[in-house]
């Protein structure tokens, strides 16, 4: 068994943080770019820019990305911390083997509690469908979030593709804040 550990395990979101993007796992692998939704056909760093007003910071380097995070108080996070795999498995990234081999998960909460200024967390899939191990932990964190009157609201997954509908949902749940997806 080898045990995978997330790439940006040690990233802690800054304390100025208002909006947090939560995603699943960021693999440590060299497809995975340098930080946070950096893979090629993750598209993250095109409709987050663009819900701002920005140029899309796809293919930006890490600097100007952290410059605007910094500017629009937004970081990031992943639910699972640490899978544990077959050998011979290590690359297999489907949602379904990743929630089932998820052995480790980020103590939400406690981040949560640690971000004194945030106001809203946008999870980064639409379903649940193959990820039961990460819909408790989401179902766990919307309750925790519910309480503590912090937004919790589900995204498109920006993976896979860009579209002008796609686009419009991120800007009406995270700018407009007329929608939400609930948990």
């Amino acid at each position: 068994m080898s045990i995978l550990t997330n790439k940006f395990i040690n990233h802690k979101p800054s304390l100025e943080t208002e909006i947090l993007i939560l995603g699943t796992f960021t693999h440590d692998h060299h497809h995975s770019g340098d930080f946070f939704f950096g893979r090629p056909r993750n598209f993250l760093w095109h409709l987050l820019p663009i819900c701002f007003g920005s140029q899309p910071l796809k293919d930006a380097p890490l600097a100007t990305k952290q410059e605007f995070m910094q500017k629009h108080k937004i970081d990031f996070t992943d639910v699972i911390a640490t899978l544990e795999v077959e050998d011979g498995e290590e690359e297999i990234m489907e949602e379904d083997f990743v929630d089932m081999s998820a052995k480790t998960f980020f103590d939400l909460m406690k981040m949560v509690d640690a971000l004194p200024k945030l106001k809203a967390i946008y999870f980064t899939r639409k379903t649940f469908n193959g990820m039961p191990n990460i819909k408790v932990e989401i179902m766990k964190l919307a309750q925790y979030c519910q309480n503590k009157q912090i937004r919790l609201c589900k995204l498109d997954t920006p993976a896979r593709h860009f579209s002008d509908e796609k686009q419009q949902q991120w800007i009406d749940t995270i700018v407009l804040q007329k929608t939400c997806l609930r948990p």
